[in-house]
Protein backbone atom coordinates (compact mmCIF):
# COMPACT_ATOMS: atom_id res chain seq x y z
CA UNK A 1 0.00 0.00 0.00
CA UNK A 2 1.28 3.47 -0.86
CA UNK A 3 2.25 5.55 2.17
CA UNK A 4 -0.14 8.46 2.74
CA UNK A 5 0.98 11.94 1.76
CA UNK A 6 1.74 14.31 4.64
CA UNK A 7 -1.43 16.33 4.07
CA UNK A 8 -3.70 13.31 4.56
CA UNK A 9 -2.93 12.75 8.25
CA UNK A 10 -5.10 14.62 10.72
CA UNK A 11 -3.27 16.70 13.30
CA UNK A 12 -5.01 18.06 16.40
CA UNK A 13 -3.41 20.99 18.18
CA UNK A 14 -3.87 21.18 21.96
CA UNK A 15 -3.54 24.63 23.54
CA UNK A 16 -3.80 25.19 27.31
CA UNK A 17 -5.14 28.54 28.55
CA UNK A 18 -5.04 29.91 32.07
CA UNK A 19 -5.91 33.58 32.61
CA UNK A 20 -4.18 34.71 29.42
CA UNK A 21 -6.44 35.79 26.58
CA UNK A 22 -3.84 37.78 24.62
CA UNK A 23 -1.27 34.99 24.29
CA UNK A 24 -3.87 32.30 23.64
CA UNK A 25 -5.51 34.52 21.03
CA UNK A 26 -2.18 35.05 19.22
CA UNK A 27 -1.42 31.31 19.38
CA UNK A 28 -4.79 30.35 17.91
CA UNK A 29 -4.46 32.96 15.16
CA UNK A 30 -1.10 31.45 14.20
CA UNK A 31 -2.65 27.98 14.10
CA UNK A 32 -5.50 29.17 11.91
CA UNK A 33 -2.92 30.58 9.48
CA UNK A 34 -1.12 27.22 9.17
CA UNK A 35 -1.08 25.91 5.58
CA UNK A 36 -1.37 22.25 6.60
CA UNK A 37 -4.78 21.09 5.30
CA UNK A 38 -5.98 18.82 8.12
CA UNK A 39 -5.53 20.63 11.41
CA UNK A 40 -8.07 20.81 14.22
CA UNK A 41 -7.68 22.88 17.37
CA UNK A 42 -8.65 21.96 20.93
CA UNK A 43 -8.34 24.71 23.52
CA UNK A 44 -8.31 23.57 27.14
CA UNK A 45 -9.01 26.05 29.92
CA UNK A 46 -7.57 25.51 33.40
CA UNK A 47 -10.48 27.24 35.16
CA UNK A 48 -9.48 30.78 34.30
CA UNK A 49 -10.87 33.50 36.54
CA UNK A 50 -10.21 36.52 34.31
CA UNK A 51 -12.92 35.93 31.70
CA UNK A 52 -10.40 34.81 29.07
CA UNK A 53 -12.13 31.47 28.47
CA UNK A 54 -15.46 33.11 27.64
CA UNK A 55 -13.72 35.61 25.35
CA UNK A 56 -11.89 32.84 23.50
CA UNK A 57 -15.09 30.84 23.04
CA UNK A 58 -16.80 33.91 21.64
CA UNK A 59 -13.85 34.75 19.35
CA UNK A 60 -13.39 31.23 17.94
CA UNK A 61 -16.76 29.42 17.76
CA UNK A 62 -15.49 26.80 15.28
CA UNK A 63 -12.76 25.26 17.45
CA UNK A 64 -13.26 22.67 20.20
CA UNK A 65 -13.16 23.72 23.85
CA UNK A 66 -12.54 21.71 27.01
CA UNK A 67 -13.18 23.28 30.43
CA UNK A 68 -11.25 21.85 33.38
CA UNK A 69 -12.99 22.06 36.75
CA UNK A 70 -9.84 23.45 38.39
CA UNK A 71 -6.31 24.58 37.58
CA UNK A 72 -4.76 21.17 36.90
CA UNK A 73 -1.30 22.40 35.93
CA UNK A 74 0.30 21.72 32.56
CA UNK A 75 0.35 17.93 32.20
CA UNK A 76 -3.05 17.18 33.70
CA UNK A 77 -4.60 20.10 31.88
CA UNK A 78 -3.12 19.14 28.50
CA UNK A 79 -3.97 15.48 28.99
CA UNK A 80 -7.68 16.30 29.03
CA UNK A 81 -7.17 18.06 25.72
CA UNK A 82 -5.21 15.10 24.33
CA UNK A 83 -8.03 12.73 25.33
CA UNK A 84 -10.48 14.97 23.50
CA UNK A 85 -8.18 15.03 20.46
CA UNK A 86 -7.93 11.24 20.33
CA UNK A 87 -11.57 10.50 21.09
CA UNK A 88 -12.77 10.97 17.51
CA UNK A 89 -10.51 8.24 16.17
CA UNK A 90 -9.26 10.17 13.13
CA UNK A 91 -6.42 12.03 14.85
CA UNK A 92 -3.02 10.62 13.87
CA UNK A 93 -0.77 13.23 15.49
CA UNK A 94 -1.19 15.58 18.44
CA UNK A 95 0.50 18.97 18.30
CA UNK A 96 1.30 20.31 21.75
CA UNK A 97 1.84 24.05 21.65
CA UNK A 98 2.20 26.47 24.54
CA UNK A 99 -0.36 29.23 24.45
CA UNK A 100 2.47 31.80 24.39
CA UNK A 101 4.05 30.16 21.34
CA UNK A 102 3.22 31.01 17.72
CA UNK A 103 3.82 28.45 15.00
CA UNK A 104 5.10 29.35 11.53
CA UNK A 105 2.52 28.92 8.78
CA UNK A 106 4.46 26.22 6.93
CA UNK A 107 5.84 24.39 9.95
CA UNK A 108 3.58 21.36 10.12
CA UNK A 109 4.24 19.87 6.67
CA UNK A 110 7.91 19.00 7.33
CA UNK A 111 7.13 17.68 10.82
CA UNK A 112 4.40 15.34 9.58
CA UNK A 113 6.50 14.30 6.57
CA UNK A 114 9.33 13.28 8.95
CA UNK A 115 6.92 11.20 11.01
CA UNK A 116 5.48 9.46 7.97
CA UNK A 117 8.89 8.77 6.45
CA UNK A 118 10.17 7.20 9.69
CA UNK A 119 7.64 5.07 11.63
CA UNK A 120 10.08 4.73 14.54
CA UNK A 121 10.03 8.49 15.17
CA UNK A 122 7.64 9.00 18.05
CA UNK A 123 8.05 12.72 18.70
CA UNK A 124 9.23 15.61 16.56
CA UNK A 125 10.54 18.72 18.30
CA UNK A 126 10.74 22.16 16.76
CA UNK A 127 13.25 24.91 16.27
CA UNK A 128 11.91 27.56 18.64
CA UNK A 129 13.21 31.13 18.56
CA UNK A 130 12.35 34.19 20.62
CA UNK A 131 11.02 37.51 19.35
CA UNK A 132 14.60 38.68 18.72
CA UNK A 133 15.45 35.65 16.58
CA UNK A 134 17.55 33.98 19.26
CA UNK A 135 17.35 30.21 19.68
CA UNK A 136 15.22 28.99 22.56
CA UNK A 137 15.27 25.30 21.59
CA UNK A 138 16.95 23.32 18.79
CA UNK A 139 16.99 19.90 20.38
CA UNK A 140 19.26 19.09 23.26
CA UNK A 141 20.46 16.67 25.92
CA UNK A 142 19.47 15.59 29.42
CA UNK A 143 21.98 15.01 32.21
CA UNK A 144 20.81 12.71 34.98
CA UNK A 145 24.04 13.53 36.79
CA UNK A 146 22.96 17.16 37.13
CA UNK A 147 19.23 16.67 36.86
CA UNK A 148 19.16 19.21 34.07
CA UNK A 149 18.32 19.58 30.41
CA UNK A 150 20.39 21.54 27.92
CA UNK A 151 19.01 23.15 24.77
CA UNK A 152 21.41 23.46 21.85
CA UNK A 153 22.32 27.02 20.97
CA UNK A 154 20.28 28.54 23.79
CA UNK A 155 20.17 32.35 23.40
CA UNK A 156 22.37 32.25 20.29
CA UNK A 157 21.20 34.25 17.25
CA UNK A 158 19.63 31.89 14.74
CA UNK A 159 21.95 32.17 11.75
CA UNK A 160 21.32 28.73 10.29
CA UNK A 161 23.72 26.78 12.52
CA UNK A 162 21.11 24.12 13.34
CA UNK A 163 19.49 23.40 9.98
CA UNK A 164 20.08 19.63 9.90
CA UNK A 165 17.37 17.16 10.86
CA UNK A 166 18.74 14.91 13.62
CA UNK A 167 17.90 12.73 16.60
CA UNK A 168 17.82 14.46 19.95
CA UNK A 169 17.31 13.51 23.60
CA UNK A 170 14.34 15.69 24.45
CA UNK A 171 11.49 17.58 22.89
CA UNK A 172 10.28 20.93 24.14
CA UNK A 173 6.69 20.93 25.34
CA UNK A 174 6.38 24.43 23.93
CA UNK A 175 6.04 22.94 20.44
CA UNK A 176 6.13 19.20 19.79
CA UNK A 177 4.33 16.76 17.50
CA UNK A 178 3.48 13.37 19.03
CA UNK A 179 2.41 10.24 17.19
CA UNK A 180 -0.92 8.79 18.27
CA UNK A 181 0.67 5.35 18.67
CA UNK A 182 3.11 6.81 21.18
CA UNK A 183 0.31 8.35 23.24
CA UNK A 184 -1.44 4.98 23.27
CA UNK A 185 1.64 2.86 24.01
CA UNK A 186 3.74 5.14 26.22
CA UNK A 187 0.85 7.06 27.72
CA UNK A 188 -0.07 10.69 28.10
CA UNK A 189 2.09 13.36 29.75
CA UNK A 190 3.33 12.39 33.24
CA UNK A 191 1.06 14.00 35.81
CA UNK A 192 3.47 14.00 38.77
CA UNK A 193 4.69 17.43 37.64
CA UNK A 194 2.64 20.60 38.03
CA UNK A 195 4.39 22.77 35.46
CA UNK A 196 7.74 22.01 33.79
CA UNK A 197 10.10 19.01 33.64
CA UNK A 198 7.31 16.79 32.28
CA UNK A 199 8.86 17.24 28.81
CA UNK A 200 12.18 15.74 29.99
CA UNK A 201 10.38 12.83 31.59
CA UNK A 202 8.16 12.15 28.61
CA UNK A 203 11.06 12.31 26.17
CA UNK A 204 12.99 9.72 28.18
CA UNK A 205 9.92 7.47 28.36
CA UNK A 206 9.50 7.68 24.58
CA UNK A 207 13.16 6.83 23.98
CA UNK A 208 13.07 3.90 26.39
CA UNK A 209 10.09 2.46 24.53
CA UNK A 210 12.25 2.27 21.41
CA UNK A 211 11.03 5.36 19.58
CA UNK A 212 13.21 8.21 18.36
CA UNK A 213 12.85 11.88 19.20
CA UNK A 214 13.64 13.94 16.12
CA UNK A 215 14.58 17.59 15.66
CA UNK A 216 13.20 19.15 12.45
CA UNK A 217 14.40 22.75 11.93
CA UNK A 218 11.66 23.68 9.44
CA UNK A 219 9.14 22.80 12.14
CA UNK A 220 9.47 26.25 13.65
CA UNK A 221 7.79 28.56 16.12
CA UNK A 222 8.32 31.72 18.14
CA UNK A 223 8.32 31.70 21.93
CA UNK A 224 8.92 34.98 23.79
CA UNK A 225 12.34 35.20 25.44
CA UNK A 226 10.78 35.76 28.85
CA UNK A 227 8.68 32.63 28.47
CA UNK A 228 5.48 32.08 30.39
CA UNK A 229 7.04 32.65 33.80
CA UNK A 230 9.80 34.43 35.68
CA UNK A 231 12.50 31.93 36.65
CA UNK A 232 13.25 34.05 39.72
CA UNK A 233 9.68 33.98 40.97
CA UNK A 234 9.98 31.98 44.23
CA UNK A 235 6.67 30.22 43.58
CA UNK A 236 7.95 29.04 40.20
CA UNK A 237 11.30 28.08 41.77
CA UNK A 238 9.54 25.97 44.39
CA UNK A 239 7.56 24.20 41.68
CA UNK A 240 10.68 23.70 39.56
CA UNK A 241 12.78 22.16 42.34
CA UNK A 242 9.92 19.93 43.47
CA UNK A 243 9.66 18.73 39.87
CA UNK A 244 13.41 18.27 39.57
CA UNK A 245 13.50 16.09 42.68
CA UNK A 246 10.59 13.97 41.41
CA UNK A 247 12.36 13.53 38.07
CA UNK A 248 15.66 12.53 39.63
CA UNK A 249 14.18 10.01 42.03
CA UNK A 250 12.04 8.53 39.28
CA UNK A 251 14.89 8.06 36.81
CA UNK A 252 17.82 7.37 39.13
CA UNK A 253 16.01 5.03 41.50
CA UNK A 254 15.77 5.52 45.25
CA UNK A 255 19.33 4.52 46.16
CA UNK A 256 21.12 6.55 43.48
CA UNK A 257 18.77 9.45 44.19
CA UNK A 258 19.88 9.53 47.83
CA UNK A 259 23.51 9.63 46.69
CA UNK A 260 22.72 12.37 44.15
CA UNK A 261 20.92 14.40 46.80
CA UNK A 262 24.04 14.89 48.93
CA UNK A 263 25.99 17.06 46.45
CA UNK A 264 22.76 18.82 45.54
CA UNK A 265 22.35 19.88 49.17
CA UNK A 266 25.94 21.09 49.18
CA UNK A 267 25.13 23.18 46.10
CA UNK A 268 22.09 24.68 47.84
CA UNK A 269 24.07 25.57 50.93
CA UNK A 270 27.26 26.95 49.43
CA UNK A 271 26.82 27.76 45.75
CA UNK A 272 23.22 28.41 44.88
CA UNK A 273 23.01 32.01 46.08
CA UNK A 274 26.02 33.00 43.97
CA UNK A 275 24.64 31.13 40.96
CA UNK A 276 21.18 32.74 41.19
CA UNK A 277 22.78 36.17 41.71
CA UNK A 278 24.74 35.70 38.48
CA UNK A 279 21.62 34.69 36.57
CA UNK A 280 19.82 37.73 37.95
CA UNK A 281 22.68 39.98 36.81
CA UNK A 282 22.13 38.94 33.18
CA UNK A 283 18.33 38.95 33.44
CA UNK A 284 17.22 42.08 35.29
CA UNK A 285 17.84 45.72 34.50
CA UNK A 286 18.24 46.21 38.26
CA UNK A 287 19.65 42.91 39.61
CA UNK A 288 19.64 44.16 43.20
CA UNK A 289 15.84 43.92 43.15
CA UNK A 290 15.78 40.24 42.17
CA UNK A 291 14.52 37.88 44.90
CA UNK A 292 17.69 35.78 45.23
CA UNK A 293 17.13 34.89 48.89
CA UNK A 294 13.52 33.95 48.16
CA UNK A 295 14.59 31.60 45.36
CA UNK A 296 17.08 29.89 47.68
CA UNK A 297 14.39 29.63 50.36
CA UNK A 298 12.02 28.10 47.80
CA UNK A 299 14.62 25.47 46.87
CA UNK A 300 15.10 24.47 50.52
CA UNK A 301 11.33 24.22 50.99
CA UNK A 302 11.14 22.02 47.89
CA UNK A 303 13.68 19.62 49.43
CA UNK A 304 11.81 19.65 52.72
CA UNK A 305 8.47 18.90 51.04
CA UNK A 306 9.70 16.33 48.51
CA UNK A 307 7.69 13.14 48.76
CA UNK A 308 5.01 14.61 51.04
CA UNK A 309 2.19 14.64 48.49
CA UNK A 310 1.29 15.47 44.92
CA UNK A 311 1.97 18.82 43.32
CA UNK A 312 -1.19 20.76 42.55
CA UNK A 313 -2.71 24.21 42.92
CA UNK A 314 -3.31 23.63 46.62
CA UNK A 315 0.37 22.74 47.12
CA UNK A 316 1.39 25.99 45.47
CA UNK A 317 -1.03 28.00 47.59
CA UNK A 318 0.33 26.44 50.77
CA UNK A 319 3.87 27.33 49.73
CA UNK A 320 2.74 30.90 49.06
CA UNK A 321 1.46 31.13 52.64
CA UNK A 322 4.77 29.75 53.99
CA UNK A 323 6.66 32.27 51.86
CA UNK A 324 4.58 35.17 53.13
CA UNK A 325 5.18 34.12 56.76
CA UNK A 326 8.93 33.90 56.03
CA UNK A 327 8.87 37.38 54.51
CA UNK A 328 7.15 38.79 57.59
CA UNK A 329 9.77 37.25 59.87
CA UNK A 330 12.55 38.86 57.86
CA UNK A 331 10.89 42.28 57.66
Amino acid sequence: MTAPQSGEAEVVAVVLNWNNFDDSDACIRSLLAVTYPRLRIVLVDNRSTDGSFARLKESYPTIQFVANAENLGFSRGCNNGIRAALSGGSCEYVLLINNDCEIDAGALEPAVAEMQAHPDVGVVTAKIVDERGRIWHAGGTISLLRGQSYARGFREPDVGQFETVCDTEWASGALMLVRREVLERVGLLPEEYFFGVEEWDYSLQVLRKGYRVRYVPRFRGMHPGGGSHDNHDPKFAYNYYRNKLIFQERHLGRLLFKLWLLPFLVYLKFKMRRHISYLASITYANPSQSPVDEVVFAAWMAVRDHGTGELNEGTMQRFQSVLEDWRKQRA
